[in-house]
């Protein structure tokens, strides 16, 4: 049965959008479900959210008043899916733990509302624990970038639990007085023949329904039988919709404004984190003239790195090694999060080459071809069709499949230093001073430092010197110069660098950096 939805929010306008952000396990979820009143965390491996969800909640002080609420995974793979969720938001909610503090991915959550134009609000998770340490936090979000009230800024601190609900209607009355204040209900305006439009947050292949697009709509509404345009390959496509579920799972005529659902029944996988258009009727020319006017940043940066990729597997023919892997996942989100973070793993000549990769599950294909290629297959919540398991064992094909995503990555991490071969020999490129030694909110530490000779360059093998007796070794696992990340320093510049393991380095130590030759 199809319900209809009357739309409470005709006359004020749409549904404001809000994101929640934060590191890994700080609560976020947690949050979420006190205020839905649900308990989807239960669901979640390892109790880390996997996949963007959305909702749309009234607030009890008034049924009228409603908001939209985007929950994002946490883990540091998912930087791509936390980017699309800070990009369409009307207000951000940065959770912070009060027994952990600022975090690797509180930072980098800041990093998005200071680019962001969303309004930004902190909950401060967990205050119900014992050595909440409440200054300190506010003293590390003001160093980082964030200036909250209080403290020089005005972006407003409130102190929450998710777990006891302590603070939550304080934090929904902040966000409803932000709403007003700020006007974010208003409706953006269309251009002439199109209807809405909306920013997709998810595709997957669902084996009852086909292909399914998670949706927000962030101008107009969107009715069953409507006219969907969309890009996918290069190439525009118009299609009706043929069915809307709603953010509780049922079949619904109408999504509003500023509300959540899933579009299901059509041809092709809608590509994450692009906008759609609703078009009043079916009008190829319409819809291409609405794209030729985007540039897609995201488009331009995937054709750069296929281009650098494919130049780099060329240079390497000769003596260039590869752990070749052939991915499958559940969805195109975690698909796509995946291969960023395995692009980024480097040993020297050792990369991870990914032979190939789709939504679904592992079949007797894939098996074949890694046995061709050499390659191990990775699942990410996928199945395995029957009969995989067996065939794979009796051709000597290594299968894994995931439920979390870090493992995978750190597994493949592992993988790559076994496959290192000793047979090798180092040649110096350059060495520094230590100048300066800044501890971060978690711990780790930058060596602020001056280049001398050559160069140091991201990913290389480095010595710590001291007095001429080498104190350790370790890899260069960052660079920044003038807070930019970058992949290597030159001679005469002043750089930050941050290594991959604990080595003891005080101030007036050398850094020697080394590349590894055959």
């Amino acid at each position: 049965m199809t319900k209809k939805i009357v739309n409470q929010n005709t006359n004020v306008g749409r549904v404001p959008i809000v994101t929640i952000l934060g590191h890994v396990d700080h609560g976020k979820t947690t949050i979420l479900d006190f205020i839905r009143k649900s308990n989807v965390q239960s669901c979640e491996a390892g109790g880390i959210t996997q996949k963007i969800s959305v909702f749309t909640i009234s607030l009890s002080s008034d049924e009228t008043k409603k908001l939209t609420f985007i929950d994002t995974p946490g883990h540091e793979a998912f930087d791509l899916m936390r980017l699309r969720g800070g990009s369409i938001a009307d207000i951000v909610i940065l959770v912070v733990a009060g027994n952990d503090g600022v975090k690797p991915q509180t930072i980098e959550s800041i990093e998005i509302i200071k680019n962001s134009t969303a309004k930004p609000i902190v909950a401060i998770n967990k205050t119900d624990l014992p050595d909440v340490d409440l200054a300190k936090i506010k003293r590390d979000l003001v160093n980082n970038g964030l200036l909250i009230e209080g403290m020089g800024g005005n972006i407003p601190v409130i102190e929450v639990s998710g777990k006891t609900g302590k603070g939550i209607p304080e934090l929904l009355d902040m966000i409803s007085l932000v709403v007003d204040v700020e006007g974010l209900q208003d409706r953006g305006d269309l251009p002439k023949g199109i209807a809405a439009k909306a920013f997709v947050l998810e595709s997957i292949k669902d084996k009852s329904r086909g292909n399914v697009s998670t949706l927000v709509l962030t101008s107009g509404d969107l009715c069953k039988g409507s006219w969907l345009g969309f890009k996918t390959d290069g190439k525009v496509r118009i299609e009706k919709v043929k069915g809307i579920i709603s953010e509780e799972g049922e079949n619904v005529c109408d999504l509003f404004c500023g509300c959540g659902g899933r579009v299901i029944g059509v041809s092709e996988l809608i590509p994450i984190g692009s906008e759609v258009y609703i078009l009043e009727k079916s009008d190829e020319k319409l819809l291409s003239s609405m794209f030729k006017e985007e540039i897609s940043e995201q488009d331009t940066s995937l054709a750069e790195d296929d281009f650098f990729s494919d130049l780099f597997t060329e240079e390497k023919k000769d003596g260039g090694k590869h752990l070749n892997v052939i991915l499958k996942s559940s969805s195109k989100g975690s698909l796509e999060a995946i291969e960023k973070s395995l692009s980024k793993l480097v040993r020297e000549e050792y990369t991870v080459k990914i032979i190939s990769s789709g939504v679904g599950d592992i079949s007797l294909q894939d098996v074949e071809m890694a046995k061709l290629s050499k390659a191990i297959l990775l699942g990410f919540e996928v199945g395995v069709e029957r009969g995989v398991d067996d065939i794979a064992r009796k051709n000597g094909v290594l299968v894994r499949n995931y439920s979390i995503i870090y493992k995978l990555i750190e597994e493949v991490d592992e993988a790559l230093d076994m496959i290192s071969s000793p047979d090798q020999a180092e040649e110096e490129i350059g060495n520094a001073s230590v100048r300066m030694i800044i501890t971060l909110t978690d711990g780790s530490k930058v060596l602020g430092s001056r280049v001398k000779d050559g160069i140091l360059k991201r990913d290389c093998k480095c010595y710590i010197v001291r007095n001429d007796e080498i104190l350790g070794e370790s890899r260069i696992k960052s660079l920044r110069k003038n807070k930019n990340i970058v992949s290597e320093v030159k001679q005469g510049e002043e750089c930050g660098v941050m290594l991959s393991s604990e080595v003891e380095v005080t101030e007036g130590d050398e850094l020697y950096c080394y590349k590894i030759i055959r």
